[in-house]
């Protein structure tokens, strides 16, 4: 059994008003030198597999088919270690 950690953001060339929302609060907090925010989310799971090849198969299939909006979002994943898993 292996633990995968996705990631799954905005693709680079759309508009992210929660990040934009957030650039501006972090802003009137005083933090002029923090920008470009952009928000995602993680989504963490096991997959009863050690094959490589089949867990990646597993994730890249269920995040094009259900996790992710691929038309305007992207995702990464990654296996986790052992001493890695949350």
């Amino acid at each position: 059994m292996k633990k995968i950690e996705l990631h799954i953001t905005l693709q680079g060339q759309v508009l992210d008003t929660q990040g934009q929302a957030l650039n501006r609060a972090v802003h009137d907090l005083g933090y002029e030198q923090v920008n470009d925010i952009r928000v995602g989310k993680v989504i963490y799971m096991t997959v009863d597999e050690t094959d490589e090849a089949t867990i990646h198969n597993v994730v890249n299939t269920l995040s094009e088919k259900l996790f992710a909006n691929t038309v305007i979002e992207e995702y990464s994943f990654k296996i986790l270690d052992d001493k890695e898993n949350v």
